[in-house]
């Protein structure tokens, strides 16, 4: 009993300084605007932000803006032909009408 005890707590220890070993080291040099939450350093907020990509001028701000706008309003019924996906609504709303008055014998 007292072998199989000891054999139970060599392997406790065993894994136990086999998982110390795994752990990842703690990089003490990082950097304060590159430090990650939870690491306990403060990111330095004085440092000016550079951004990903080139930012949109007050004018092409103001041209997307207004092209947005006409897009809310609608197409104009002379600039969209009709598709013949709404086509065929149409032909469907007759045809389920057409059918209605059939059933019913109108």
């Amino acid at each position: 009993m007292a072998g199989t005890r000891s054999a139970a707590l060599a392997i406790l220890v065993g894994i136990g300084l086999a998982g110390a070993g795994c752990a990842a080291p703690v990089s003490q040099g990082a950097s304060a605007s590159t430090a990650s939450a939870g690491s306990g350093a403060y990111p330095n907020l004085n440092v000016p932000m550079t951004p990903a990509t080139a930012q949109l001028t007050p004018e092409e701000r103001a041209a997307t803006a207004e092209d947005l706008r006409a897009r809310r309003q609608g197409p104009t019924p002379a600039a969209t032909p009709a598709s013949s996906a709404d086509q065929l609504r149409q032909i469907g709303g007759r045809h389920s009408a057409d059918a209605i008055s059939r059933i019913e014998g109108n």
